[in-house]
């Protein structure tokens, strides 16, 4: 199962960098990124879903905080194209 995702921003080159288990990596360097909006709430679906169905390395970041007024705006990231793929026909 996944742990809880951290997001940092390197001072050094002003890059995001985004954390996943111990593991780094530049929101660069993964091949697909998709941006979503979800309401207030929902986002734990989105993630429940990532962690059982894609494959590949994956990772996400906050965009934009949700209210009861406004959805959140989500930016994933993915290696595969075949999680990018089924993320894109799942939630947009």
């Amino acid at each position: 199962m996944l742990a809880n995702v951290m997001i940092t921003l390197r001072k050094d080159i002003s890059s995001l960098t985004l954390k996943l288990n111990e593991q780094e990596r530049i929101a660069e360097s993964f091949r697909y990124h998709r941006e979503i909006a979800k309401p207030f709430g929902k986002l734990d679906d989105v993630l429940s879903w990532c962690k059982t169905e894609l494959r590949g390395d994956w990772r996400w970041r906050l965009i934009e905080v949700s209210t009861d007024q406004r959805p959140g705006i989500y930016l994933f990231y993915f290696d595969s194209e075949r999680d990018c793929c089924a993320f894109t026909l799942k939630w947009e």
